[in-house]
C-alpha cells in the first residue's frame, strides 16, 4: 500500500469506524466480540484496499461473514458461562443514561435469541437505515426474504419477554381496533 493508499484508508477509517464498530457490536450483542470482529474487518480491508470498489460494502458483508462463521464455531463446541455481562453504559445520544444501559441490556438480550441472519437483517434495515434493495445486496439475498424475515423477526422481538415494555398500551389496543 503505498502513501496515498494509506491517507484514504486511514481516512476511511477515521470517518466510518464509529460506525461500523456500532453496527459490529449490534451483530455480535456482545462489546468485546464485537472489537474482535470490526479489527479483522479492518484486517481483511486494509489487505484489499486498491481493489475495494465500495469499502463500507465491503465492510458490512465481511463481518457478516466472520459473525455467521464465528456463530457456527460456537454451536460446534459447548456453551461457556459467562460470570457477569458487561455492557457500554455511554451512548452519547442518550439524553438518561441509566435508561440507555436498561434499553441496552433488553435490547441485546433480545437480539442474543436471533439467528444470525435475522440480526443481520434487522441491523441493517433499522439500526443502519439501509433499504430493503440494500440490505438484500450486502447480505447476497432476495429483497422478499429481507421483508420477510424483517417482518417475522419484528414480531418475534414484540413479544420477547425484555422488550415488551417498550411497546405501548396504546399501541397495541390501536392494532386491536383496526383488526376489529
Amino acid at each position: 500500500m503505498d502513501k496515498n493508499q494509506a491517507a484514504a484508508f486511514e481516512a476511511f477509517v477515521n470517518e466510518s469506524g464509529g460506525a461500523l464498530l456500532r453496527t459490529a457490536v449490534f451483530l455480535t450483542s456482545d462489546p468485546y466480540v464485537a472489537e474482535d470482529v470490526y479489527q479483522e474487518t479492518m484486517h481483511q480491508l486494509s489487505a484489499r484496499w486498491s481493489k475495494v470498489g465500495s469499502p463500507l460494502g465491503f465492510c458490512r458483508r465481511v463481518m457478516r461473514n466472520i459473525v455467521i462463521d464465528r456463530a457456527r464455531a460456537l454451536q460446534r463446541r459447548p456453551r461457556e458461562l459467562e460470570l457477569h455481562q458487561r455492557f457500554d453504559s455511554g451512548d452519547p445520544r442518550s439524553g438518561d443514561p441509566a435508561a440507555a444501559v436498561e434499553l441496552r441490556l433488553a435490547l441485546f438480550s433480545a437480539l442474543g435469541t436471533l439467528t444470525a441472519q435475522q440480526r443481520a437483517v434487522l441491523v441493517l434495515r433499522y439500526f443502519d437505515d439501509r433499504s430493503e434493495n440494500e440490505v438484500a445486496a450486502i447480505l447476497g439475498i432476495s429483497t422478499g426474504t429481507v421483508k420477510s424475515t424483517a417482518s417475522r423477526t419484528m414480531a418475534q422481538l414484540r413479544v420477547h419477554p425484555a422488550l415488551i415494555g417498550l411497546f405501548t398500551t396504546t399501541e397495541m389496543s390501536t392494532r386491536r381496533v383496526r383488526c376489529a
